[in-house]
Parts: C-alpha cells; sequence; structure tokens
C-alpha cells in the first residue's frame, strides 16, 4: 500500500448554492493561492446550460470558508472563451497572481492567461498555447533559465513549454505558440502515462512546488474506465524535463459518494496546492460537482519520492 492523501472530514468544502444560477449544476476544480495567512480559491463554477465561469472564495484554516462571492468573478467575455473559463491554475509571480486556465470555444479547449493582484479586476492575455486541443497548464513560480515555464497537456501526456512573458507573450521560436511546436511535440513531454490507473492520459494539477529535492507536482491520470486519481512526481530543480522519480500507485482515488457520485462519477481531480504547517494541502475537484481538500505531511510524502 503506497503513501496517501488524508481527506478532511468536513468535505466537500464548496457545494453550489440553493438558487445561485450560475453554478447551479457544479462548483469543482479548484485552484488555489496562499498570501499573507489567506487561501485564496477560484473554483470552476457551471450553470444550467453547461456555461462554466469562476468564483471566488477565502478561507483562513484551509477548510472553512470566510468570503465566497454573490457573483462570478472571473467570466467569459471573450470569443475564445465563447463556453466557458474552466479550470484555473493560480501562481503567484513576480507580485502578481496569474492564472492559467482553459478557454473553452467553438473550435475546442485551448490554454489562456490571465492575472490579478486582488483577485476582483483581472487582465486576461488570451491564448497562450498552440493551436490545438490543449488543456491542465500551471505556471512555475520561478523562472527556468531565464525564462518563464509552464506544464500543460496535450493528450496524453504532460508537455513543458517555455515564453519569455505572459503580459507580452514574447515567445521563443520553440515554445507552446510557436507553429513549429506541434511538428517537435514528443520534445516537449516530460511524463507520460506509465501505470495502469493512468493509461488513458495524464494531467498537470497545482502548479509545482519547489522544495529542496526538485520540482513536486501533483498529477491527476485516467485509467482506461475514465476513472481519475492522482499521483505524485518530482522534477529537477535546474532541467524540470527530468523526472527524478514518480508514485507507483495512486495517492488518491475515488473512495468516497462525493468522490463517486456527481456530473461525472469516479473523478478526484486536483488542482491547487499550498504547504501549511509542514503539511500540503491539496484542493481537488470530485466528481465534476463540489470541492475538496486532502492533505499530507510534507515530508512523509517526499520521503516516498527520494527514497
Amino acid at each position: 500500500m503506497g503513501i496517501k492523501l488524508i481527506r478532511s472530514g468536513r468535505n466537500p468544502i464548496i457545494r453550489p448554492r440553493p438558487g445561485v444560477l450560475w453554478e447551479g449544476k457544479s462548483t469543482t476544480n479548484p485552484g488555489v493561492v496562499r498570501y499573507d495567512g489567506v487561501i485564496h480559491i477560484l473554483y470552476r463554477a457551471i450553470d444550467e446550460r453547461n456555461r462554466s465561469s469562476l468564483g471566488y472564495a477565502t478561507t483562513i484554516d484551509g477548510e472553512t470558508m470566510t468570503e465566497r462571492t454573490d457573483e462570478p468573478t472571473f467570466a467569459p467575455t471573450e470569443p475564445w472563451e465563447e463556453y466557458g473559463c474552466e479550470d484555473p491554475r493560480i501562481t503567484r509571480f513576480e507580485d502578481e497572481f496569474y492564472i492559467f486556465y482553459t478557454a473553452f470555444s467553438r473550435v475546442g479547449p485551448r490554454i489562456a492567461a490571465a492575472s490579478t493582484s486582488d483577485f476582483r479586476s483581472f487582465t486576461k492575455y488570451g491564448i497562450v498555447g498552440p493551436d490545438h486541443d490543449d488543456k491542465d497548464c500551471a505556471l512555475f513560480s520561478e523562472r527556468i533559465d531565464g525564462h518563464l515555464a509552464a506544464a500543460h497537456r496535450i493528450e496524453p501526456n504532460i508537455e513543458l513549454a517555455f515564453f519569455d512573458h505572459v503580459k507580452k507573450l514574447d515567445r521563443r521560436p520553440h515554445d507552446a505558440n510557436s507553429p513549429r511546436y506541434l511538428s517537435r511535440i514528443e520534445a516537449n513531454v516530460i511524463m507520460k502515462p506509465e501505470q495502469k490507473w493512468e493509461a488513458q492520459k495524464v494531467g498537470i494539477g497545482p502548479p509545482p512546488i519547489r522544495t529542496e529535492a526538485g520540482w513536486l507536482i501533483i498529477y491527476h491520470g485516467v485509467d482506461p474506465n475514465t476513472v481519475y486519481r492522482a499521483g505524485a512526481a518530482l522534477l529537477d530543480l535546474e532541467n524540470p524535463t527530468r523526472v527524478i522519480s514518480r508514485t507507483v500507485e495512486p495517492i488518491l482515488e475515488p473512495e468516497m459518494d462525493y468522490e463517486r457520485v456527481g456530473v461525472v462519477p469516479n473523478v478526484v481531480f486536483p488542482e491547487g496546492a499550498v504547504v501549511r504547517d509542514g503539511e500540503l494541502v491539496v484542493y481537488y475537484g470530485a466528481a465534476d460537482r463540489v470541492c475538496c481538500m486532502a492533505k499530507i505531511s510534507l515530508d512523509a510524502l517526499m520521503e516516498s519520492l527520494e527514497g
């Protein structure tokens, strides 16, 4: 039996509120960031027309919401997100919060970026990935070799892309928005499915977390029966294309009713994580219906990856 996350006894910590139409179908897949003792949460809210926007909430203790907006804090306004804004990952980078999210339109899912300083107003930068179905994008919190780096998922693998500045979108020739990217896509792959529980596809969860031993990533894996589970991996600090280790068994899988029954059954979808009092606190969507939390000793998880 491998190492496992321990669920909060208060799960689900965010669920749809009666009468709130913009989140009437689902509140799921929370991206989080901790700053000045407050955990800021952007979660995907789905209305009855299946259109997604992002709601905003905060918590101090990690489980009890201290604030939650009555209206979406981030809504579709542009052609590239006409069908919705989904699955945000939040990274604090150089004094700004950057949000990478899935923008859905008639051409399919694309990765897009935005930034904010207060989670009230946002600057949108548009599509930042290739003109290809793409999801699950998360920005590293530090530059790699002088450049910004982001992990993203073109099925079935996790890729690594580099660029110079989100605001200016000055891309290097081999970056994700270059026409050359898709022609040499195999060179950008950092993780492929390995185990049976992740045989269909893998995707990044929360933004990578810097540790002394390497970049810690939590990711999801999907099996041939479309069951979503979570695993962990460690990437080299200087060269994150090199995977140092990864868990053989999942560290979280659908077991509770709220994870097994919902809009999409049998899903745990990690998307946010913070380190707090020596613990890695992971926020995840369950059955595409609610937001949940689970945690583990950071030292114990690192020992399992380093050993």
